[in-house]
C-alpha cells in the first residue's frame, strides 16, 4: 500500500475541499464507485475512483478533523493509469480549492 498526500492550506474549508475533490474527479473523466466514511478516520469522506472498465482503484480520503487529504493505492488495486491520474487530480484539486 502507498499513500500520497494532497497538499492543503490552513484556510481551506471542508465544503470547498469536498467540492474540489468531486469536481476534479469529474473533470478527469473518472467515476466514483464508492463515497463513504471510514471507521479508522471518524468523520472522513472516502472515495473509490475508477477509470472506465479498466482495472485498478484509486482511493481518496479527506479527514477534516486532521485537515488532511491523501490518495491510497492498495497493492491489489494497482493499475498503470493510477500514478498519472493521482498527479493530475492533486494539481486539479489544489487549483479548484484556490479558485472557489
Amino acid at each position: 500500500m502507498r499513500e500520497l498526500e494532497i497538499p492543503l492550506t490552513s484556510r481551506d474549508d471542508r465544503d470547498r475541499i469536498e467540492r474540489s475533490i468531486d469536481a476534479a474527479i469529474a473533470g478527469a473523466g473518472l467515476a466514483v464507485t464508492l463515497r463513504a466514511s471510514l471507521k479508522k478516520f471518524p468523520g472522513c469522506v472516502h472515495w473509490h475512483v475508477r477509470r472506465g472498465r479498466e482495472p485498478g482503484t484509486l482511493e481518496i480520503t479527506y479527514w477534516p478533523q486532521e485537515h488532511r487529504a491523501w490518495f491510497t493505492i492498495q497493492d491489489g488495486r494497482r493499475a498503470e493509469w493510477i500514478d498519472e491520474q493521482a498527479t493530475i487530480l492533486a494539481d486539479a484539486i489544489g487549483r479548484r480549492i484556490r479558485e472557489t
